[in-house]
């Protein structure tokens, strides 16, 4: 699935009509179909469901009107309220006309009594459908329209809306005066970029996705670049290994990490790549912790560098000989000491040509290497936390939060490395421009030791031959989908990065 704004899903409208010869009130007609399909889907009692549409004079309103006659069709009680400020766009209007010889119960708001029946009908209803506003809004919802979403938000029945809540921008998820806070959102083709974004997140609720009858040939002219990450980036587990395959063909990692207080950061990372399918782990921690590390991973090797609480300078010339043979590098969990933690990755990116994943500490010491990073022969993957990306750019973390595509996007580019921006709806950006969003994650996932969690395997994706995006992809998908494991059999509040390790293995087996 592609990742859309207001103004493609516009432009795939518009060459749908145009281009293809599928009118708009096909595709209307397809969006009504879709809505109450997935209320059948949603309600096994519909029939007995109270259903009030709210509808406004765009096409977002002509949706609800065709759900309203579909709805009709099937025996369901409905009822539909009609803000009309402007004219009609003309399939709205015809659907409205066609409505109209139905005995379909249909009110105008244009008038303080049309506003109290709305108040006492919603107060009655099961299921409210928003169809008020939709993609196109292009200032604050104020005046009825406004006045409407607090009286929905104030009543108990269930609030499906239409493509978007009304009054959430659809490009970046900020509301604009006021916001349905909807139960369930029906996107129309394509999921929106606000769905998953800022307040989006929120108001939104479960974003379900449906088709409308746009050609696949129509996004695929419009050159979009951001997509949905399915589980389609796992088919190399599903490919299964060979009976004659040692641990050798599975690739080598080397993990470079940890200083007294923190070893259980490249702990982690080392379990989490072993869990992950990489053939071989090595650990490069401080000589003080060695122990530690190599009790907890006793599938690991353990090679200890000089410095008994953490890496010291000896340590930058000491790495470059373990880089030999070595399929990928993650460097930075637990390792502490900025400077040292700086040169020795620019020691890395001088001296192998694999991939390396950069987190934690070594993206705090960025200032040493990152200006190397677009030079260096090797693959650099960046995997920021919002606070990281921050300091990483000069910019806000609010601001970050707020741009969390555009940032990820240009950040990637001018650098030339793939990023990965951790928090919900992980955003994975490409050297090349490209862009992936993952919906898959829960609140279990934020935990300590999470983000080593994931630097481990996309570590180990690397050592087994996928390239970086496909790395990025499929770590962050089952590192998401773990999460969910989680808080189905333990909940969100219990859970501990271990639990994210120990649920690997069933997200890649099932």
């Amino acid at each position: 699935m592609y990742l859309m704004t207001a103004e493609q899903m516009r432009q795939a409208d518009h060459k749908t009509i145009t281009e293809y010869g599928i009118p708009e009130m096909v595709l209307m007609e397809n969006a009504g179909q879709a809505i109450v399909s997935f209320l059948q889907e949603t309600f096994a009692d519909l029939q007995q469901k109270a259903v009030t549409i709210l509808a406004g004079s765009g096409n977002n309103g002509g949706d609800g009107l065709v759900a309203a006659r579909y709805l009709h069709y099937l025996g369901v009680p409905v009822k539909v309220f009609l803000l009309a400020e402007r004219e009609l766009s003309p399939s709205t209007q015809q659907n409205y006309e066609i409505l109209s010889r139905l005995p379909v119960k249909m009110y105008l708001l244009d008038s303080e009594n049309s506003m109290h029946l709305f108040k006492v009908t919603v107060n009655y209803s099961d299921i409210l459908v928003d169809a008020l506003l939709g993609t196109g809004i292009s200032r604050d919802v104020t005046g009825k329209a406004g006045q409407l979403i607090e009286i929905i938000n104030r009543r108990s029945c269930i609030k499906v809306a239409v493509d978007v809540p009304s009054g959430l921008n659809s490009d970046n998820g900020e509301i604009w005066g006021n916001c349905i806070n909807a139960d369930y959102t029906v996107a129309l083709a394509q999921p929106k970029c606000g769905h998953y974004m800022n307040q989006g997140q929120r108001c939104c609720g479960k974003v379900v996705v449906k088709e409308i009858g746009i050609p696949q040939e129509v996004y695929a002219s419009l050159q979009l670049n951001c997509q949905i990450i399915d589980s389609s980036c796992l088919q190399f587990a599903r490919e299964g290994r060979s009976s004659a395959s040692h641990k050798g063909t599975y690739g080598h990692l080397l993990t470079i990490g940890g200083s007294m207080g923190m070893s259980g950061a490249v702990t982690m990372a080392a379990q989490a790549a072993l869990r992950s399918g990489v053939g071989l782990v090595t650990c490069a921690v401080p000589q003080g912790i060695q122990m530690h590390v190599a009790v907890n991973v006793p599938e690991a090797m353990v090679y200890p560098l000089s410095g008994a609480l953490q890496f010291d300078e000896t340590a930058i010339d000491a790495i470059a000989a373990l880089l030999t043979g070595k399929h990928a590098v993650a460097v930075g969990p637990g390792m502490g000491n900025g400077e040292v933690t700086g040169l020795m990755m620019l020691q890395i990116l001088q001296s192998c040509k694999c991939g390396v994943v950069a987190d934690a500490d070594a993206l705090n010491a960025a200032e040493y290497w990152l200006s190397e990073a677009s030079e260096s022969a090797c693959q650099v993957i960046l995997t920021p936390h919002p606070g990281e990306m921050a300091r990483l750019t000069g910019l806000t973390t609010e601001y970050v939060q707020s741009h969390r595509l555009e940032v990820a996007q240009n950040f990637a580019q001018e650098h030339h490395v793939w990023l990965v921006l951790k928090g919900a709806n992980t955003v994975i950006a490409t050297p090349d421009g490209k862009l992936y969003m993952n919906n898959t994650d829960s609140p279990a996932l934020a935990v300590a030791g999470s983000g080593d969690v994931l630097s481990g395997m996309i570590g180990a994706f690397l050592a087994q031959g996928l390239s970086p995006e496909e790395a990025c992809c499929a770590a962050v998908y089952v590192h998401g989908c773990a999460g969910k494991f989680i808080a189905e059999q333990i909940g969100e509040v219990s859970s501990k990065a271990g639990d994210i390790i120990a649920n690997i293995s069933a997200v890649l087996k099932n």
